[in-house]
């Protein structure tokens, strides 16, 4: 089942984006009156095909053309997803109204230009949600920070995360809690651009992600730890009323299909065990993404914290995101462990939100059943 799923979802991926290409241009030459047919079948296909190849054939370098030219793509890609939806609403009014074909073609384009646009502009701040937390066998209120899927490189740099520092100062939290994907590319590790992390005033604490493994996950947790923040390493510390759990990031177990899975031989299944257990104090479990929690419960977490998903990002990948995650944005607490995930502070694949915002969160975490 595994093997199926990791060879079919890209197959049906692959022919969805090859009928969407497909449509695109057919419906536009039926809207705007065009005769040939290959040169804009060929012209859109290179367009999202290019667009494709720039953002992931500049996703880890370091040049700043690199960053130009995944930007760019990032932003034809998502024009085209906003375009393909709008001729599809279109088509569907069109069914039951007669629309002049060209003012149609307008319309369309015009709006994946608007939604292109508005998604670009959302993503260029950061909002602080807040969220209360009940712990079992917590003494007293804990304030927690936490950070995660910043993805620093192309989309944004060391002025971005400064701003994330200030603003976590200003709420002066207990704890900072950064769970993984801070960097996104080798730009994210150029001189000065993750000393704003030395600014920090509360305990700050880190576990990898997927990202962090795709760049240079010893020099990521080298220069890290080197402004301050300790990188947990498959490890528990106890701080704050708490035994905090820091894993690195690997799978849920050796059967579960990932669609980032890591090539970690250890599983959240098998390192959890081993880590012991301390039944007095509450656990909070650190982990990139919100997987293996069944696992989790097993020994006794009270709490996991995650974020990976982008709760989808863009619309329309916000109604996927629920189902490819069982956990994807938000507090979730049927049952044990509690599990919480933010929608991340930064973007990947294109520098842009709509549906979703960047966030960081504070989490209050009080005593209660």
């Amino acid at each position: 089942m595994k093997t199926a799923l990791a060879v079919g979802i890209p197959v049906a991926v692959l022919a969805l984006l090859a009928a969407s290409i497909w449509y695109v241009a057919g419906r536009l030459r039926t809207l705007f009156g065009l005769e040939r047919r290959w040169p804009l079948r060929i012209g859109v296909a290179a367009a999202v095909v290019g667009a494709a190849v720039a953002m992931l054939g500049t996703a880890r370098l370091a040049h700043p053309l690199a960053g130009v030219v995944n930007l760019l793509g990032g932003y034809v890609f998502l024009f085209f997803v906003f375009l393909l939806l709008a001729l599809l609403g279109l088509h569907a009014i069109q069914l039951r109204w007669t629309l002049p074909p060209a003012w149609s073609g307008v319309a369309a384009v015009s709006l994946a230009v608007a939604a292109t646009g508005a998604g670009a502009l959302r993503a260029g701040s950061f909002t602080v949600a807040e969220t209360v937390i009940r712990l079992p066998r917590l003494a007293r209120e804990v304030t927690v920070m936490q950070i995660s899927d910043v993805h620093l490189g192309h989309h944004r740099g060391r002025a971005y995360l400064a701003r994330i520092v200030d603003e976590t100062n200003r709420r002066a939290p207990d704890l900072v809690l950064v769970t993984g994907d801070l960097v996104d590319s080798s730009a994210a590790l150029e001189p000065g651009v993750l000393e704003p992390l030395a600014g920090l005033t509360a305990p700050a604490y880190f576990v990898g992600g997927n990202h962090e493994k795709y760049v240079d996950p010893e020099r990521v947790f080298a220069l890290v730890a080197r402004n301050g923040v300790r990188v947990l390493h498959n490890e528990a510390v106890e701080t704050h009323g708490l035994r905090l759990v820091g894993l690195d990031y690997m799978n849920a177990d050796e059967d579960a299909f990932d669609m980032h899975p890591s090539d970690d031989t250890r599983t959240i299944r098998s390192v959890l065990p081993s880590l012991g257990s301390r039944s007095g104090l509450p656990s909070v479990l650190m982990h990139h993404s919100p997987v293996g929690a069944s696992y989790a419960a097993e020994q006794g977490i009270d709490l996991m914290v995650s974020g990976h998903t982008h709760a989808g990002q863009v619309f329309p990948f916000t109604l996927l995101s629920g189902l490819a995650f069982p956990f994807d944005r938000g507090l979730h607490h049927e049952g044990a462990p509690a599990v919480f995930v933010s929608q991340g502070a930064g973007t990947f694949m294109s520098r842009a939100r709509l549906g979703t915002s960047n966030e960081i969160n504070l989490l209050r975490l009080v005593p209660g059943a």
